[in-house]
């Protein structure tokens, strides 16, 4: 009988323990069905054959209090892919500020005289990522920019130049690969790098003529820019129909040899891919001198640029005794916000984290800007423990973040001036961009907002929702190392995320 109330008090003593441990982990004025049947969901998931052998972490927290709702696992480091551009986009917001412009220079050395430049004439790269692309609104697409800068040219008064167009995409450092990137991407659209000189968001489109039965070989019909002097190795082989784009583009920055390998299903018309210029400085001086030669202007050197003449021993940086001929200005960086949270515009992210490094370092490779993310948010007075950035887009596995430091971060950015592009820039659930097929026909349609990422066994959510109160929340939810296919546990994570609007 006496051995009965020591064994009696320390139950009791273990029930106290745990429902301390719900209390700081869960508010308890939600400890109510919804809650109960999310943390149900949460449970089903995690202990999901598909998450054997992986990790599930979750940070939900109310923005108005910044009380935690709910977490799991929310103070351990996990890959967080292109959620990743959540830290960019706002460190940038925060760094650059919302109304910065990137530039773009139209420079000349020599005389002009009477129509005729004795000199070079320079395209002064500013690091702009929308450079030649109408993705962003206001921003001009690759043949009207060209258009543009030739009209600037000629009301110039030059008709005929001597020297050479040169590509100075000098503001950033030449080694444009992030330290993390794989073989498979960087020959690929995706794995497009910044340059201190972009154009066309970096990439070309190959049309393919697909074999009409499974396994026939394909044959390249056309690029989209022309591409000059590039080499294609076709391996690409005829799929399924509906097998989707399962080829990959091999090569490198600065040389013009591409392998492509894999399938892609079987088409009526040609199937395309797209690839990541090897050489944008260059690319835009050869797109500027055939449009000039197109428009009457008589040129008597070649496109290059100031890597290629560097490297040739030819170059001697000028800057100081050039001259001005026209200024372009990048959209503001809340539109190229925009589009890159709700496109997952990885060179637009990277692009934003170098210019972060040469405003603040005067740095410009990524991995020294990083850095200047990092003392941002220490500033800010952020834990940054676990925070590991190799890039700025999260195409890198080495990235990595707490779920509570992201949550965190989103809860920060409602108390600041540009909360609102920064919100609008957010994919919405059953609406639009990669969250327009999470949620339809549910309650989380039109209420989530958040930014998806994806690598290989890896797949994040990361955002807002509001409750049937109206309250809005911040959320993270990483899983990492989960078997089977992205598709199929993305439908598993949608019971969870359908779930968070629910709550009161």
């Amino acid at each position: 009988m006496q051995a009965l109330f020591p064994r009696v008090y320390f139950c009791l003593f273990l029930a106290i323990i745990s429902c301390a441990q719900t209390t700081e982990n869960t508010s308890p004025t939600l400890n109510n069905s919804a809650l109960e049947a999310l943390k149900a969901a949460i449970m089903d998931l995690d202990s999901d054959s598909v998450m054997r052998q992986g990790h599930l972490a979750i940070s939900i927290k109310s923005v108005r209090s910044g009380q935690v709702i709910l977490e799991q696992n929310a103070r351990k480091a996990m890959v967080i892919a292109s959620n990743l551009k959540l830290v960019t986009t706002l460190s940038a917001l925060e760094i650059l500020g919302e109304d910065f412009r990137f530039k773009t220079d139209l420079q000349y050395d020599g005389i002009l005289e009477n129509g005729v430049l004795n000199g070079n004439l320079y395209i002064r790269g500013g690091g702009d990522p929308t450079l030649g692309s109408d993705r962003v609104t206001n921003s001009l697409d690759l043949d009207a920019l060209m258009a543009l800068w030739v009209q600037k040219i000629q009301a110039a008064g030059i008709r005929r130049i001597k020297g050479d167009i040169i590509g100075d995409d000098g503001i950033f450092n030449e080694n444009v690969i992030p330290n993390g990137w794989t073989w498979g991407d960087i020959g690929n659209y995706y794995g497009a790098s910044a340059f201190g000189l972009n154009i066309n968001d970096n990439m070309y489109k190959i049309y393919l003529e697909t074999g009409k039965q499974v396994g026939e070989t394909t044959r390249i019909v056309r690029t989209d820019p022309v591409m000059k002097d590039i080499i294609f190795v076709n391996e690409v082989t005829t799929g399924p129909s509906g097998s989707g784009d399962q080829s990959y583009i091999y090569g490198v920055p600065y040389t013009y040899h591409r392998n492509i390998q894999g399938t892609v299903p079987v088409s009526r018309n040609p199937f395309v891919i797209r690839g990541s210029l090897p050489d944008p400085p260059l690319f835009t001086a050869q797109n500027l001198r055939d449009a000039l030669v197109r428009k009457g202007v008589s040129l008597e050197g070649a496109a290059t640029s100031t890597r290629i003449l560097i490297h040739q021993q030819q170059y001697h940086p000028a800057t100081p005794t050039r001259k001005p001929l026209y200024t372009h200005f990048s959209p503001p960086l809340s539109a190229i916000v925009e589009q890159t949270n709700l496109r997952s515009m990885n060179l637009y992210a990277e692009a934003m984290l170098k210019m972060m490094g040469v405003k603040e370092l005067n740095k410009s490779t990524t991995w020294e800007s990083t850095d200047a993310v990092k003392n941002l948010w220490m500033k800010k007075g952020m834990n940054i423990t676990g925070f590991f950035m190799r890039d700025g887009s999260g195409l890198s596995r080495s990235n990595a973040l707490l779920p509570d430091f992201l949550t965190s971060l989103l809860i920060f950015a409602t108390k600041q001036t540009y909360f609102t592009p920064f919100y609008k820039s957010l994919p919405v659930a059953g609406v639009s961009g990669t969250m327009k097929g999470i949620g339809e026909g549910t309650v989380a349609a039109g209420n989530i907002r958040a930014k998806t990422g994806t690598l290989d066994r890896m797949t994040s959510y990361s955002g807002y929702f509001k409750t049937k109160s109206g309250e809005l929340m911040a959320f993270t939810f990483i899983a990492n190392d989960y078997a089977g296919k992205e598709k199929d546990f993305r439908r598993k994570a949608e019971k969870i995320l359908v779930l968070l609007p629910t709550l009161p």
